[in-house]
């Protein structure tokens, strides 16, 4: 089934070219969106698991575009190529691509409330963490795709801090990976790290990056 994607101008059509653009070169091949009022979530994977044994974590990058005052409400989950494709027009209302059904990580949803602020984030560090990480992987590159696979997911599955009681909330340098790549971490911003149950949050005035 398609939708009708109607964003309130066409600046919120750039914005969220942008955000994609970001996403893809992350690796990301789909976007989910949900509309709440005239707010449209769009949410990309940026790390997900592989199976139901895997313990790596799972990132997701978060950001919220404004619809026009009459759209119709959206809950789809569809390719970003596609969406690309129809932001190239430079058009602020579109058809959605036909959405995908059997993605697993559209089926995990972070909490929508009772998020309880832990404290701030230096944007330096994450920067840090970020890049210390990119390197460590593009190393890796002239390795094979098996060995650079294995780096990647050791790399962005450590535990970059832990929180909470008894550190038993831990965020992944993914985190600080999906904020970096998705352009979320504004320079001499620091960013604000909520927890949910077992979900953490970076935010800063650029969206959010959550994991679990």
């Amino acid at each position: 089934m398609t939708s009708i994607l109607s964003l309130a101008e066409q600046a919120d059509a750039a914005d969220l070219s942008v955000f994609l653009q970001r996403a893809a070169r992350l690796g990301c091949e789909h976007v989910r969106f949900v509309s709440s009022g005239r707010a449209l979530v769009a949410t990309v994977a940026v790390l997900t698991k592989q199976g139901l044994l895997d313990t790596d974590p799972s990132v997701l990058g978060v950001r919220v575009f404004e619809l026009a005052e009459n759209a119709t409400a959206v809950d789809t989950l569809v390719l970003i190529a596609g969406v690309q494709e129809r932001l190239a027009r430079e058009v602020h209302e579109f058809l959605l691509p036909v959405g995908q059904a059997g993605i697993a990580w559209a089926g995990v949803a972070p909490p929508a409330g009772n998020w309880v602020e832990l404290g701030q984030v230096d944007s330096g560090q994450l920067v840090a963490v970020a890049e210390a990480g990119i390197a460590e992987v593009a190393a890796a590159n002239a390795l094979g795709i098996k060995i650079v696979d294995e780096v990647r997911r050791s790399t962005w599955g450590r535990t970059m801090f832990s929180v909470g009681d008894s550190g038993g909330l831990s965020v992944p340098a993914g985190a600080a990976f999906a904020a970096f790549g998705l352009g979320f971490i504004p320079e001499g911003e620091q960013l604000t790290l909520s927890a949910s149950g077992p979900w953490a949050r970076l935010t800063s005035s650029r969206g959010h990056v959550l994991s679990r």
